[in-house]
């Protein structure tokens, strides 16, 4: 095993999908591939973002483990090691992006440097990187939507080089745009030193983290605020202020979600997708779906497959 899935290459059109270990990071590329089990030890990537087609997988740095479900993705900075499984009873589609070095530093330039100094020096010999914030993100901003329309158009057949690249800026773009918000998110914590309206931001992540990885089981406020390092009220009072919600609502909408794509896909029955959403009655699923939707499953299900 050299690190990456052996899956078929598309060789769309000469595009970069399912290249060749060394060429990760010399280009803009696309991995994708579906296994039941499969495992990366240790490997130092590009800058990427994860993403899973269906089912889900995780990714592990030092420290932190994240899994990435339908409905979020994951960035992770070039040069981290991680350490990326699936181990799942039905077959795991990945669909992964590979960022040419120094391609989202140079958009990252162009929004932060002003048109007098990107005219006198077109190219500079030094890029900073953004640093983005390694956590779970879900469709609340644009990334993950543009994704999906990426892989439609190349399953459509409607996918040149040229095209591709112009989705990889637009995805670059979006995502300098969302790590801009987050710094005037963490700019607005009510605590008065930088240092600790960051670490406030730090630990509230890896609480969400926890949250949005624990989608398909049973999780306590407790445990997400454990997770955090923080205590209860403390997580729940900077949750529901940061996120707009609180955690346990912010949590069952997430679900809830996921439960809508599971019944999209067909091929689990109402009671299995109630389970893989995390939730243990029937009965409290279904009418939190319909309250959520203004359908039953059933009824959800009956709709979005004609």
């Amino acid at each position: 095993m050299n690190g990456l899935p052996k899956v078929q290459s598309l060789n769309v059109d000469q595009l970069a999908i399912n290249p060749r270990e060394p060429s990760l990071g010399t280009q803009n590329a696309i991995l994708t591939g579906t296994n039941k089990n499969y495992y990366v030890p240790d490997y130092e990537g590009c800058l990427s973002i994860k993403t899973i087609v269906s089912g889900s997988a995780s990714w592990e740095t030092a420290g932190r483990r994240f899994v990435v479900h339908e409905n979020s993705y994951l960035i992770l900075n070039d040069r981290q090691r991680y350490t990326m499984t699936i181990d799942a009873a039905r077959p795991v589609t990945t669909f992964c992006l590979f960022f040419q070095r120094g391609f989202v530093e140079d958009v990252f330039r162009s929004t932060v440097t002003p048109d007098s100094t990107l005219l006198d020096v077109p190219e500079s010999p030094t890029l900073s990187q953004p640093g983005f914030w390694e956590k779970l993100e879900t469709r609340e901003n644009r990334v993950l939507d543009l994704i999906q329309l990426m892989r439609e158009r190349i399953l459509q057949g409607a996918m040149t080089r040229q095209v591709l690249e112009e989705d990889f800026h637009a995805i670059a773009a979006e995502m300098i745009r969302e790590h801009h918000q987050v710094e005037a998110i963490v700019a607005r914590l009510p605590a008065q030193k930088a240092s600790t309206k960051l670490e406030l931001y730090r630990r509230l992540l890896r609480g969400r983290d926890y949250l949005l990885s624990s989608l398909d089981q049973p999780i306590q406020l407790n445990e997400i605020a454990r997770a955090a390092c923080l205590s209860p009220s403390h997580f729940h009072r900077s949750f529901t202020k940061v996120f707009g919600e609180t955690p346990q609502r912010y949590l069952t909408r997430h679900r809830l979600q996921r439960a809508g794509r599971l019944l999209r896909q067909k091929h689990l029955g109402v009671t299995e997708v109630c389970l893989e959403s995390g939730f243990e009655s029937l009965g409290s699923f279904s009418s939190l779906f319909r309250r959520h939707f203004g359908l039953s499953p059933r009824e959800f299900r009956r709709a979005h497959s004609k």
